[in-house]
């Protein structure tokens, strides 16, 4: 089966790489549009095999299912020029705050439209996904896109209305831990640490906390009461994390604000 990519970008192939590195697809079953060839040209050397065109219409014939990493700005131009082919057609869109029903109204009646909220982490394998499919699409869609998803990381079947709020945590999410660690790397750096060393301690201890938490059947905060030995330096940290509820707050206000633009954007926002 041909899996058509509308957009070429960062997200396409990270996508892609998982598809091929699952066994979902080879590289020669993969087709991507771009505006010009040197646009599409980085998916092109990703996917040895793998097909490039300028027509976002040649993809959709082509494709068993098309996947849409375009820009949400352009969504209104891109898929009504392509009203005429999406006849019966399966459409991923990976887009934030395009909604189904105004994917549908871009398309043929009959196109089966699901969207998707996935994260930057797939592009090593390690994302996470949420997707909602509207009234027509099938079990066996749904399966397809549940196989695709999962190829880069883990993926979760929603209701649509929760689709921002996953886009405001997961979706966003990744820069808010990029901005935690620079926050740990800048802090250490300024107790007197090499700021090379402040920024790989940094890492790696978000990354073995988020392992740990993975694969513990404890809670999170449980996990954290384990490092927080009585009168010890990690209560003492965590104290003022925990002082007048500061991170919850601070964090409530992050997704709050995240869902809100994306709500904005479903509703035609800039």
């Amino acid at each position: 089966m041909i899996i058509g990519f509308l957009g070429a970008g960062v997200m396409a192939r990270a996508l892609a790489q998982g598809l091929v590195k699952g066994g979902v697809a080879k590289t020669n079953e993969l087709f991507c549009s771009a505006p010009t060839p040197g646009e599409g040209q980085p998916f092109l050397d990703a996917f040895p095999g793998a097909r490039w065109t300028a027509d976002n219409s040649d993809v959709m014939k082509a494709a068993g299912i098309t996947i849409l990493a375009i820009k949400p700005q352009v969504f209104p131009q891109a898929l009504a020029a392509l009203k005429p082919v999406s006849k019966d057609k399966l459409v991923l869109s990976i887009a934030a705050g395009m909604t189904l029903a105004k994917i549908r109204g871009w398309l043929d009646p009959s196109a089966r439209v699901v969207r998707a909220m996935p994260n930057t982490p797939m592009q090593i394998g390690q994302g996470a996904s949420a997707y909602a499919g509207d009234a027509g699409v099938t079990a066996s869609d749904y399966e397809l896109v549940q196989r695709i998803l999962a190829s880069s990381g883990l993926a979760w079947r929603v209701e649509e209305n929760q689709i921002d709020a996953v886009t405001a945590l997961s979706g966003s999410g990744p820069a808010y831990v990029f901005h935690f660690i620079e926050a740990l790397t800048r802090g250490g750096a300024a107790l007197g640490l090499a700021p090379d060393l402040a920024l790989a301690l940094a890492r790696q201890t978000v990354l073995g906390s988020a392992q740990l938490a993975a694969q513990s059947s404890l809670a999170p905060l449980e996990l954290a009461r384990q490092v927080k030995s009585p009168g010890g330096t990690t209560l003492a940290g965590c104290a003022v994390l925990e002082e007048n509820d500061a991170l919850d707050t601070l964090f409530a206000r992050c997704l709050a604000a995240a869902k809100d633009r994306a709500q904005a954007l479903a509703g035609g926002g800039k």
